[in-house]
């Protein structure tokens, strides 16, 4: 049998099996945007910008060059071609059409999704065979310049009506979004704010907004005046993009006794809100290695939103709305880490919080989805048994973690509380003004302590945990 074989090509090269062990025909090189790069025999131009914005509604390919193909003495080959960008293979027809959702998805991954012109570095690889071999082909290098179809959006969101002012210009309510990411690879912000038995009437402003002072550029919502959704996702735009069915727009809550605080989550890439109704639950709680993320810590609120506990932290650790073991519906991960052990977190974030090791005063304000963890150096067993010296290094307690508390062995009087960090910032005594309250220790507004059987020597152990959990336990020695 003859073997048929492909014509030189230009440049004299030898053909291999059909293996991935292809030889490249030639050598990368920068050319000029407009310039034809050599293929082989033949060659390859860009076509100029691509502006996705200006594509057909529905059209699914889009041209990224001209190729006149490399020439072949065997007419029963076969070719098929690729975009190959950085290494990255892309499927193009002969004509050098790609799909729009490829070329889309391969910007957005390396680049991001906002909307300013990209100059991908480029080349055309053309595989060619004949059901006997094959051959790679490649042309030289060029330059391919695009740019992504994105909405106009702004770096910053604001709550105008009711909650603040009905003005176009009000900045007193911002939303937070994650700003260690761009607009358009994070475009969520989020905000809470109290509300009010009855309606609530409000809406969204942007920079723009501010900028302008005009009405016809706040935000409504697509479902009509006052007829937004509550609990479920709805679509909004700005007042001038809204149909007249829907009036100005303007979102509405109304609370019965059901809510204290409204969170709004809105997506401005997606032009999508979320209004949910909060009621801040008594406790909320941490789970993680300390506990082999078997059981967890509660933290105890104070009604309002924020929340407060103390645990031993041993590794990684989250919070979660529920002390259930198994049930993670709605647990709360790191965001972004602020620096000095402080976190913004939402519902399904990155990642666990950040590994801590020590004792930890854990403070979460999910009014603003926000973490401080801050380390408890030191607990001091201060009163008049010390001439009521909160940094008494003497009367420093020692962590005991296989018994979970605070110890400390010494001769007590009547009148002693417990202070930490060397400071009366942070302190615990009595209950309800009791000073034999041992049970039931009250942060920051306990009574002073009395010893139960009169001056002497005691061991103290101090279990903090959280309001309503904390307590002492005294065994005279």
């Amino acid at each position: 049998m003859i073997k048929k074989i492909f014509s030189a090509l230009l440049l004299a090269t030898s053909l291999v099996a059909c293996t991935d062990d292809y030889t490249d025909w030639s050598a990368p090189q920068s050319n000029p945007q407009e310039d034809a790069v050599t293929f082989g025999n033949g060659s390859v131009a860009p076509v100029g910008t691509i502006d996705m914005a200006a594509l057909a509604d529905g059209q699914t390919l889009v041209q990224v060059c001209t190729i006149t193909a490399p020439t072949a003495s065997d007419e029963e080959y076969s070719a098929q071609y690729a975009l190959t960008i950085d290494g990255t293979d892309i499927d193009m027809d002969a004509n050098g059409n790609v799909k729009v959702a490829d070329l889309k998805t391969y910007i957005e991954s390396n680049y991001g999704k906002a909307p300013v012109e990209r100059t991908l570095n480029a080349k055309v690889t053309m595989w060619v065979n004949n059901s006997i071999e094959a051959i790679k082909i490649s042309s030289d290098e060029f330059q391919i310049k695009a740019k992504l179809d994105a909405p106009e959006i702004y770096p910053h969101l604001y709550l105008i009506g009711a909650p603040s002012e009905w003005k176009p210009t009000c900045t007193t309510l911002p939303f937070t979004r994650d700003e260690s990411q761009s607009i358009y690879d994070n475009p969520v912000f989020t905000i809470t704010v109290p509300v009010k038995e009855g309606e609530t009437w409000f809406a969204f402003a942007d920079d723009k907004t501010v900028e302008t002072g005009e009405w016809s550029n706040v935000f409504g919502t697509r479902e009509g005046n006052g007829k937004n959704y509550i609990g479920q996702t709805g679509f909004f735009a700005r007042r001038s993009e809204l149909p007249s069915e829907c009036g100005d727009g303007s979102f509405m809550i109304t609370v019965n006794g059901d809510a204290k605080y409204m969170k709004i989550t809105v997506n401005v890439l997606e032009g999508t809100y979320l209004i949910e109704k909060i009621n801040f639950a008594p406790f909320i709680y941490e789970i993680g290695n300390n506990t082999g993320w078997k059981t967890s810590n509660p933290l105890s609120g104070d009604g309002e939103g924020n929340y407060k506990g103390y645990c031993w932290m041993d590794g990684e650790y989250k919070f979660k709305p529920n002390g259930e073991v198994d049930k993670w519906d709605g647990d709360w991960e790191m965001v972004s880490d602020l620096g000095n052990n402080e976190f913004t977190f939402d519902a399904n974030g990155n990642s666990n919080f950040p590994s801590l090791n020590g004792f930890y005063e854990m403070n979460i304000d999910l009014a603003n989805m926000t973490a401080k963890m801050v380390e408890v150096k030191s607990i001091t067993c201060v009163g008049n048994h010390n001439g009521w010296d909160k940094a008494d290094a003497a009367q420093h307690m020692t962590y005991n973690k296989d018994a979970g508390c605070w110890e400390l062995t010494t001769t007590l009087k009547d009148g002693f509380k417990f202070a930490m960090n060397d400071s009366w910032d942070v302190s615990w005594g009595g209950a309800n003004g009791d000073p034999a309250s041992y049970d039931n220790l009250t942060q920051n507004q306990g009574k002073d302590l009395n010893v139960p059987e009169g001056e002497g020597s005691y061991k103290v152990q101090l279990y903090l945990s959280c309001e309503g959990y904390n307590k002492v336990v005294l065994t005279k020695q």
